[in-house]
């Protein structure tokens, strides 16, 4: 079963997934715990770290709408694979981001849900 959501006008998701949320912090959480506060040379403790800790104790406003941290960094690739693989999955879910959705109407309001072939749990 599909659960449907109302986006907002920028077409972002208005409710976030919980469960996803609560795995995906922890995975990226256990990843930054592994750096070395003295050799971190793209910041990944300074930016990500408060966010990963808001996000833990219910702090971080969600859907989350400021800038991914190393944005320059990430547009350019200079930043670690490691380091896109675990934080993508958190930056999607604190967005509210849905890659491919449909439309469907009910009681005249447009609610979205993601097609069956582009959900990822």
């Amino acid at each position: 079963m599909r659960k449907l959501v109302q986006l907002d006008e920028d077409g972002y998701c208005m409710e976030i997934d919980a469960v996803k949320l609560e795995r995906v912090v922890q995975a990226f959480k256990a990843w930054l715990m592994t750096i070395d506060p003295q050799n971190d040379p793209f910041g990944f403790l300074k930016q990500a770290f408060p966010l990963v800790e808001a996000a833990l104790q219910g702090t971080l406003p969600l859907p989350f709408r400021d800038i991914r941290p190393h944005s320059k960094a990430w547009g350019e690739d200079w930043l670690l694979l490691t380091y896109t693989e675990i934080s993508v999955p958190f930056y999607i879910t604190i967005r509210g981001t849905e890659r491919s959705i449909e439309t469907v109407l009910k009681d005249g309001k447009r609610l979205h849900g993601p097609t069956s072939k582009s959900h990822r749990g």
